[in-house]
Formats: structure tokens, C-alpha cells, sequence
């Protein structure tokens, strides 16, 4: 009978300590306290481009003993970052698929981490390249590493240090990093761009129905082209609402991500439950770089400056420089605010 109960609390933490499997060996490997500062400088044995270079087009799962680190270069504390933090070290930077919220309170800009990929899975989201877990749906590449167990095994908090100086890059770097796509080292770094201006167009796309299948064509409200009335930097929940039954969307387009014109709002019967239903998305306010390429600047309907008016200077034309990350979304610069501290006006 101990056997047997012996069996079964093996087969329990390996279950619970693991993406996918896990060697009950590790345990035995001296993995230090999760909640300590940790200098695992002489464990590390793979720079985060080396690890980017394993993906070839389809998740990677990493059987290897790879240990990357990095400083944090992100933090959620304005809502804008979600469920994830981005490091960097000198080849490159990733975004590491923490599945916890309130990471800014154990997790601080500029601190090293360090990640232990075993185990762990390489995917890529919409050009972009993170580290998680399998998705057991199948639905993307990458999981968030949402069970304790697997964050204090993978995961590991070293020495804080200074804050990275975002590295200046111009619009022909951005060119560049667009045509090597998610191979590019500059995705997900923590960069200034500067001097651009607003260009008086959105991209919004709106759940209307949260409950609906989302592979449906008819819950999806998007608002592209021009700017459509809205001057904050995203919508909250309530804000979106009332931009809704104001009737400034009627003649927007309904469809799925490969249909933009499936009808109007105008076209669709109970509209009010539908607006009652309806979830936050992000909105991505566009800018132009001196050379005219657009960047979109995308900010949560969660973040806490959702509502947030654009300075009524920067929508007149004034030059603005924006700090964050750099990212890459479906082959399109875009660019992810940590909070408004990283817009600056001429």
C-alpha cells in the first residue's frame, strides 16, 4: 500500500510541476527558493537570440537543459502589459508568459532573470516569439505559465540592477526588423523612437459578444482608416459603451478577422445587447515616422490611462517621442506603452 501511495504522489508532482513532463530528477537538481535573489550567472548557457534561433515556423518544445536570463525591461503596473514581462540581454529580447497579474510587485525593471527552458515551449504569436507553455487547445503556440509550481521551477528573480536605457532606433531600423520578422533582435526590446506625428487614424477591434463564438463573422466590430471620434489613447469598458450608443459607429464595418465587410452596426438587430455584451479591446492610435511608415501605437482598454485624452497639441500636429516596446504584429510595426511617461512632446 505505500508503494502504491508512493506511485501515485510521484505521478501527483509530476503532473503539477510541469508544462507538459516533467523528470522527477529535477527536484533533486538544488532548485533555489523562488522568493529569493538568486545568482545563476554560471547556470546560464544560452543567449536569448540562441534560444529565438531554435524556432523554425512551429512551436518548439525545449528538451535541452537551456538557461537564458535577461534584465526586465517591462512592467504591468499601468494594466497596458498583461500576464507577461519582456527581458533582454545584449543579443536580443522575449517575452516570458508569466500567467500571474500584479508582476510589478515582485518583478522590477531592471532586475536579471533567469528562465529555465526545459520543458518549456518556443512559440510565435503573431510575429512575435515568447517562451510559456504548450496550449493544450491547440489554439496558439504558446501557454501562460500559470500554476505556481511551474513559475518557482522556471523561474527564477536575481540581483536588481540599474533600469536598461532604451536603445534609440530610427525608421529604417524598423524597415529592417520588418523584413527579417520574428528573427529580428529588435522585437521586443525597449526602444525611443522619435519624432513622429499624428496621423488622425485608429484600428479598433471590438467583441461585441463576448460570449459568441469568436470564429464567428458577425460579433466583431472594427474601425479602421480614419480616426472615428476617439481621442484617448485606448477605451475602457464603460467608455467604449458609450462611444457605441452614441451612434458614431454606425456606418463601421462588422465581420471576422478576414471579412471587413460583413454589414454595419446599423445592420444588426438588438444592438443594445449586443453593446451590453460587448468587451474592452485595444486601440491602436497610428503615428508616422519622418519618412511616412506608420506605427501603431497600441494601448489595453484595461490600461489605467485607457481614457486618457491624446494632448490636443500631439492630435494638431506636434512631433512626439515615444519609449516601450517594440513589437511586430502580422508583419506591421507596433509599439506597446508601459505607461504615458514614454510619450514626450517637442
Amino acid at each position: 500500500m505505500k508503494k502504491i501511495l508512493y506511485s501515485i504522489a510521484i505521478l501527483f508532482a509530476a503532473v503539477v510541476t510541469s508544462c507538459s513532463e516533467w523528470d522527477p530528477v529535477f527536484a533533486n537538481q538544488g532548485v533555489p527558493d523562488p522568493a529569493a535573489a538568486v545568482n545563476m550567472d554560471s547556470q546560464v548557457n544560452t543567449s536569448i537570440a540562441e534560444l529565438k534561433a531554435l524556432y523554425t515556423g512551429k512551436p518548439y518544445h525545449i528538451e535541452k537543459d537551456i538557461v537564458i536570463s535577461g534584465k526586465i525591461i517591462s512592467s504591468d503596473i499601468s494594466g497596458n502589459i498583461y500576464r507577461s514581462v519582456y527581458i533582454q540581454d545584449e543579443t536580443g529580447a522575449i517575452e516570458v508568459k508569466i500567467g500571474s497579474t500584479g508582476l510589478y510587485n515582485d518583478y522590477k525593471l531592471g532586475q536579471i532573470l533567469y528562465v529555465k527552458c526545459e520543458g518549456l515551449t518556443l512559440g510565435n504569436y503573431c510575429g512575435m516569439l515568447q517562451i510559456g507553455c504548450d496550449d493544450p487547445t491547440g489554439e496558439y503556440e504558446t501557454a501562460y505559465i500559470d500554476v505556481k509550481s511551474l513559475i518557482d521551477s522556471h523561474i527564477f528573480r536575481g540581483a536588481k540592477g540599474p533600469e536598461v536605457a532604451p536603445l534609440e532606433i530610427t525608421e529604417s531600423d524598423i524597415k529592417a526588423a520588418l523584413k527579417l520578422g520574428y528573427k529580428s533582435p529588435l522585437f521586443g526590446k525597449l526602444v525611443t523612437i522619435k519624432d513622429l506625428t499624428y496621423a488622425n487614424e485608429i484600428f479598433v477591434l471590438i467583441y461585441l459578444d463576448s460570449n459568441a463564438d469568436k470564429k464567428a463573422s458577425a460579433n466583431r466590430l472594427f474601425l479602421s482608416d480614419k480616426q472615428w471620434g476617439v481621442t484617448t489613447w485606448a477605451m475602457s469598458a464603460n467608455k467604449m459603451k458609450e462611444y457605441l450608443i452614441s451612434g458614431v459607429w454606425d456606418s463601421a464595418q462588422i465581420g471576422n478577422s478576414g471579412d471587413y465587410n460583413h454589414g454595419s452596426v446599423g445592420d444588426l438587430e438588438n444592438l443594445t445587447k449586443l453593446i451590453n455584451n460587448a468587451s474592452a479591446y485595444s486601440v491602436s492610435q497610428y503615428f508616422k515616422m519622418t519618412g511616412g511608415t506608420e506605427l501603431q501605437v497600441r494601448s489595453s482598454g484595461y490600461a489605467k490611462f485607457s481614457d486618457t485624452e491624446i494632448d490636443p497639441a500631439i492630435q494638431a500636429g506636434a512631433k512626439v517621442d515615444f519609449t516601450g516596446i517594440l513589437t511586430n504584429y502580422n508583419g506591421a510595426a507596433q509599439f506597446t506603452l508601459i505607461d504615458l511617461d514614454g510619450v514626450r512632446k517637442h
